[in-house]
């Protein structure tokens, strides 16, 4: 009877973040977050239950997905894509967050993400490439151009402009979104989908047990903190190989190449930009006093939507995350009696395992 109710405590909370994942997946506007509610359940209870959800989840998309083809509203392509993607994104998100101790301890988080969003880049591309080789997608980016057309026009906008947006077409928009994607833009995409939902989920699961035991908190709080990230050294030589050779193989032609290429400059770029956020948190968490944290929070998301201010400050942290290699600038204080290294600077380094 006690195991009974144990069960129950974690298969509900399972199914609820199944059923949620796959409401928000279906809102349209809400779908960019059908990943927290299985999050929320890995980070609130533990890789079990985060997998049994995602059984669940997978098992009800596949079942609605069928449903659907079943009454013609769908075509049997577009089924077979809803419940691959879904499936494929839902397991490399648990994998990232929940994965077994075995994995847990082999691969760091760090090691997770990065790894599973470029596989969830490589998805991204294929399902994009297969949409735009379609007449009807082709179809609607046309029309979407002509309503723009017709609103620049109504509104006033000189000849020049005019003839400039005239001679854009729909083609031309697709190549030019296509190389984007090609080239670390899926990548980007991908990595910004997980690293908000998985601060969301944290956010929600750290609300709920703060609630409850606040004293459970403290693993989330660290887990939710990048301020002890650190990059291996080796990897500024990895960038500074792939910006050369991206230029050299752009040069000669060679697509292919300089496609593999820029998508590994965009994920070094990528490491370093989260490494330069690790040292603003660092010196936020240490040096700022809780009225000046909320006076830089408010100003750094007048800044992220600032035009041209933006930039710079994303230029910036990754300036600051590569100058890291050179620099210590997380060094423990020299004053005092002397301390251990920080907790947590080896375990998120960027490296393959313990």
């Amino acid at each position: 009877m006690q195991q009974a109710n144990v069960d129950r405590k974690f298969l509900l909370p399972a199914i609820i973040g199944a059923a949620l994942s796959l409401f928000l997946l279906r809102t349209g506007i809400l779908a960019f977050f059908f990943l927290v509610p299985l999050g929320f359940v890995s980070y609130r209870y533990d890789y079990k239950s985060a997998w049994t959800a995602f059984f669940f989840a997978a098992l009800g998309n596949f079942v609605l997905a069928a449903g659907a083809r079943a009454s013609g509203a769908v075509s049997l392509t577009d089924t077979l894509w809803d419940i691959f993607y879904y499936g494929l994104m839902a397991f490399i998100f648990t994998g990232i967050i929940a994965p077994p101790p075995a994995l847990s301890a082999k691969y760091k988080e760090a090691v997770r993400f990065f790894c599973g969003s470029c596989l969830g880049a490589l998805l991204f591309i294929y399902l994009f490439l297969q949409m735009a080789a379609s007449p009807v997608y082709l179809e609607y980016v046309d029309y979407l151009l002509n309503a723009v057309f017709q609103v620049n026009r109504s509104s006033g906008a000189d000849v020049v402009q005019n003839a400039l947006l005239g001679n854009v077409s729909a083609e031309l928009v697709l190549q030019t979104i296509q190389a984007v994607m090609l080239r670390g833009g899926s990548l980007v995409s991908c990595v910004l989908l997980f690293a908000l939902c998985r601060q969301i989920s944290l956010f929600l699961a750290r609300l709920s047990l703060r609630k409850r035991n606040p004293s459970e908190t403290a693993p989330l709080t660290e887990a939710s903190s990048i301020a002890s990230f650190r990059v291996d050294p080796m990897v500024i030589w990895v960038f500074s190989a792939s910006l050369l050779l991206v230029v050299l193989t752009g040069m000669a032609g060679l697509e292919i190449p300089e496609i593999i290429l820029w998508n590994i400059l965009v994920l070094c770029v990528i490491i370093y930009f989260t490494q330069g956020l690790g040292i603003l948190q660092f010196f936020f968490a240490r040096f700022a006093s809780p009225f000046s944290k909320i006076f830089f929070l408010v100003l750094l998301v007048v800044v992220l939507f600032s035009p041209f201010l933006n930039l710079l400050l994303l230029g910036g942290l990754f300036l600051l995350g590569v100058a890291e290699n050179w620099v210590p600038l997380r060094a423990p204080k020299k004053n005092g009696p002397p301390s251990t290294p920080e907790a947590g600077d080896d375990e998120d380094e960027m490296s393959g395992g313990d």
